[in-house]
């Protein structure tokens, strides 16, 4: 059944939810384990299934190796965020930390907005897409307000809110548009009946701008500071990932399966945005001051990057923003890790808090310093791997400047993310620090996201294995 793996984080959801209910305080740190053990079923129904295709409600819903892919990252990325909040309810966080209140209620939540991500990718006309949509980023208005006593956490939701709000009304005013001028609700009927027009054109510029949101793209990205430093920080980590690739997924329907005659054309506008992207969020987070803060701003330049596959006519760029949203999955929530290890045990966000943390935590300022350099792109993590092969695709369309910006953008990032190495490596401890508790949780999460980090960029195989699930896919042909 093509559709078993959102039925059992749906299942998994409501269980978890239900259970809430009856068990006692003490009980309810099983919670995170039933949750956990849903995500993982579903995964490896997804693995069982990605082989085949298949279609479901009369081709509403699809599955293929190529929505797979990005529903084993959506699946990873809310694992890693089930277990990076594990010890805000089950361990013992120190007085500077919060404890997660509602845990039912969290992961329930947490598990729904997953299951809209998953809905999202499989989706083929405009009511279920918009539909998956709301699902997946409605519940992340009540994640990110999560820590009510908190006026920081208060205004981030508040923010989200609002600005979600208009970005959904942006969005599906260009998607009226699209069903207005293609007449069908259906995704490849759309493309094959549009053409350029001044109505297109606006229908366009809506969804970008709708999907420039969902990225944090400039000038889209005006909500993503306040939203990463009010979130709880699981969620900050959850957004900076599973969000942007839902966000990634939908620009990916919508370009190729329905704008994709006029993707070429829009070459010179989009290196424009992916410019503008990475230099701005490189260039404010040189002068970040807050941890959440500065992940917020470097995760804006990712996206710059990011969009560089769907620069060109060409077949290659789709798996190399898979690849790179792979690599960027691992390093991302490997920094996300230490991050949460730090803020649970002192409270602190600072970037100058980190100073003397090898000395401290040897071993977690070695996995946050890889980290680092992974998103910094430094040879061989999988960072470096997964830009070059976005770069090859860049380079292919002739946009050879906008590389040389990329190469550019990412020794200036280089600088910034090696601000913190300093603060580890260089800077002495406080007088009075001593060795921080890693709990096994945290450290197993910091282990598997720090190895994926490194087998992603130095074994062969992946990014081969992804090309071939895109051309089976067959995703190329439509709309041409």
């Amino acid at each position: 059944m093509f559709m078993l793996p959102e039925l059992i984080i749906v299942l998994t959801a409501f269980v978890v939810l239900l259970l809430d209910l009856f068990f006692a305080e003490e009980q309810k740190k099983i919670l995170p384990v039933l949750a956990l053990i849903g995500v993982l079923i579903a995964m490896g129904n997804v693995i069982f299934w990605m082989p085949e295709q298949g279609v479901v409600f009369g081709g509403r819903f699809v599955f293929d190796s190529l929505g797979a892919w990005f529903k084993l990252i959506f699946l990873a990325a809310s694992g890693a965020t089930i277990l990076l909040s594990w010890d805000r309810l089950v361990g013992k966080v120190s007085d500077a930390g919060s404890r997660l209140e509602h845990p039912g209620e969290f992961y329930s939540i947490l598990l729904f907005t997953l299951s809209g991500m998953m809905f999202l990718i499989s989706a083929r006309d405009l009511v279920t897409l918009y539909v998956s949509l709301e699902l997946a980023t409605i519940p992340l208005f009540v994640l990110v307000a999560w820590k009510r006593e908190n006026a920081f956490s208060g205004e981030a939701g508040l923010k989200y809110v609002i600005l979600g709000i208009l970005s959904s009304a942006v969005l599906i005013y260009g998607l009226g548009i699209l069903y207005a001028l293609g007449g069908s609700m259906v995704l490849e009927e759309i493309g094959k009946n549009l053409s350029p027009s001044p109505a297109f054109w606006l229908a366009t510029a809506l969804i970008v701008a709708g999907i420039g949101f969902k990225l944090a793209l400039v000038p889209f990205h005006m909500w993503a500071a306040d939203v990463y430093q009010g979130a709880p920080t699981p969620i900050t980590a959850h957004l900076s990932v599973a969000s942007k690739s839902a966000g990634l997924a939908l620009m990916f329907l919508l370009f190729f399966r329905v704008l994709g005659p006029a993707v070429s054309e829009w070459n010179g506008f989009l290196a424009i945005l992916a410019t503008i992207t990475m230099t701005l969020g490189n260039g404010v987070a040189i002068v970040q001051q807050n941890i959440k803060r500065f992940m917020a701003f470097s995760s804006i330049s990712q996206a710059g990057y990011l969009i560089m596959g769907f620069i060109g006519p060409f077949p290659e760029g789709m798996p190399a923003m898979i690849f790179y949203l792979l690599a960027y999955l691992f390093t991302n929530l490997l920094v996300f890790a230490v991050i949460v290890f730090y803020a649970n045990e002192t409270g602190a966000e600072a970037i100058s808090d980190y100073r003397g943390l090898s000395r401290t935590n040897p071993l977690m300022a070695l996995a946050m310093m890889i980290g680092l350099f992974s998103l910094a792109g430094i040879p061989p993590l999988s960072g470096f791997v997964g830009k070059f092969f976005l770069f090859s695709v860049a380079s292919k369309a002739g946009l050879h400047w906008l590389v040389a910006v990329a190469a550019v953008n990412s020794t200036v990032s280089l600088y910034y993310y090696l601000r913190i190495v300093r603060q580890m490596y260089i800077e002495p401890a406080e007088e009075n620090a001593v060795r921080l508790p890693v709990s096994p949780v945290l450290a197993s999460t910091v282990g598997l996201t720090l190895l994926g980090t490194v087998l992603v960029g130095i074994l062969p195989g992946f990014y081969e294995n992804i090309a071939q699930s895109v051309a089976a896919a067959e995703w190329w042909s439509i709309g041409r």
